[in-house]
């Protein structure tokens, strides 16, 4: 009997680690843990995130600018007051009121989320890496359910009368405590750990729908802004293309934005649209903490070497009580 329990270990290890696997539906977390990184990587990238930025800083310029320096000029060449250019630009530019009025806001709810993008670049870095740069992450739940298996028949050979039973236990063991440390399951899970944790409370339909909603608001503005307002100023100033010019250089940041609006607008889309696309997965996986079951793999080899030393060990002992009888 004393020869068997180290065998009911490792099949109780086996039967443990298949009930995480499939209690967790890791095999669906884990394809959509790959499919949202693989959205997410050209975002998270030094220059993705330098750009998005300098969107951010470029739009809180605009605001500034165009609040304490374009309202006034505009006012003063078409000999207005504030409030009567406020009311000029809200009947005749609707979407240009709208942008100036919510920008400060949107520059606040941009700032915030490009800046949590990059607190956790690390993070991703590491996730992104789980488990290696060329495995797939839907590659990891295949892994420990060989892993669950592989305990299982180990401890049926456990069983059986092989003398080397315990060299197969232990060889197993030595295996998963070996492919555990060497692919970084534990740092790479704590990383991805703590990106879930800076997600949640944010990454939420609300900010997404919020984030696509700002990000209408600033296209159109910047869009009427050129093609309407821009035009009928210079008329009602009787300015030509090179009087306008020379009349929004003096305001850097409102002709860099708007020089530049097309491919600011175009890395903000992409940025929404990752966390649009990804809602879903993202909802798959945010209740999986990946921590507890890197850490079950690793202390499942240790144990499985234990079991196969235990076996041996027993095997030894009653080995010469059993030879006299022979």
């Amino acid at each position: 009997m004393s020869k068997r329990l180290p065998a009911f270990g490792v099949l109780a290890i086996g039967v443990i680690v298949l009930i995480v696997l499939f209690a967790n539906n890791l095999f669906t977390v884990g394809t959509a843990f790959e499919e949202l990184t693989d959205e997410f990587r050209p975002i998270m990238t030094d220059e993705a995130i330098a750009a998005a930025k300098a969107d951010v800083a470029g739009l809180g310029a605009v605001s500034e600018e165009f609040n304490t320096q374009v309202a006034p000029a505009v006012a003063e060449a078409l000999q207005m007051t504030p409030d009567e250019l406020n009311t000029f630009l809200g009947t005749n530019f609707p979407a240009v009121a709208a942008g100036v009025a919510a920008l400060p806001g949107i520059v606040d709810q941009f700032t915030s989320v490009v800046a949590l993008l990059e607190q956790q670049q690390s993070n991703f870095e590491q996730a992104d890496q789980i488990p290696t740069s060329n495995l797939p992450a839907s590659s990891v739940p295949w892994i420990i359910l060989l892993i669950g298996v592989g305990a299982l028949l180990v401890g049926i050979v456990m069983l059986g009368r092989s003398n080397y039973a315990w060299l197969v236990a232990t060889g197993f063991g030595v295996l998963v405590v070996a492919l555990s440390l060497l692919l970084s399951f534990l740092p790479k899970s704590s990383a991805a750990d703590d990106l879930n944790a800076a997600l949640k409370p944010v990454y939420t339909p609300e900010l997404v729908a919020q984030s696509a909603q700002a990000l209408g608001v600033v296209g159109a503005m910047g869009q009427q802004m050129q093609e309407e307002m821009l035009p009928a100023l210079a008329q009602q100033l009787q300015m030509d293309e090179a009087g306008m010019e020379a009349f929004l250089s003096q305001f850097p940041a409102t002709a860099a934005a708007l020089e530049g609006l097309s491919g600011s607008m175009e890395r903000f889309q992409t940025m929404v649209t990752a966390f649009d696309s990804q809602l879903e997965n993202y909802d798959t996986i945010k209740n999986t903490e990946l921590y507890p079951i890197a850490l079950l793999v690793l202390v499942s080899g240790l144990l499985i070497v234990v079991c196969g030393i235990w076996l041996f060990i027993v095997a030894r002992r009653e080995r010469p009580a059993q030879e006299p009888a022979a």
